[in-house]
């Protein structure tokens, strides 16, 4: 079962974040946390096959989290998301692979799950 994992410091995008990809992927198991240093914690302790990241969060920055990961070898898709139009550039140099600005919609969410979960 493919782990998706969520990282989203407001309440109410990771709530809709989570509806809607369970929605959509209903086979994998999807975590959300509320900030960088979390989601860094859960993906070292329990794996991951999708990271879904906000970029400004306390604590750790998304761009600060694909960093991490990668420095220790992880190779997972990761995506930024973002309503900062100056976070792409960095998200992409960190190791990013695709970056999307808030809101999400349905149908980008839909590519996301067609692309890194389930390629055909």
């Amino acid at each position: 079962m493919p782990h998706i994992v969520i990282a989203e410091d407001e309440a109410d995008v990771r709530e809709f974040l989570y509806r809607a990809f369970s929605r959509h992927a209903p086979t994998c198991r999807i975590t959300t946390v509320g900030d960088g240093a979390a989601a860094l914690q859960l993906i070292n302790a329990s794996g991951c096959d999708l990271l879904i990241s906000d970029h400004r969060m306390p604590v750790m920055t998304g761009v600060e989290l694909i960093q991490a990961i990668r420095e220790n070898g992880a190779a997972f898709p990761a995506i930024i998301i973002s309503a900062d139009m100056t976070a792409e550039a960095a998200a992409v140099e960190a190791g990013a692979n695709a970056f999307f600005f808030k809101p999400l919609s349905m149908s980008q969410i839909r590519e996301i799950i067609r692309t890194w979960i389930a390629p055909p």
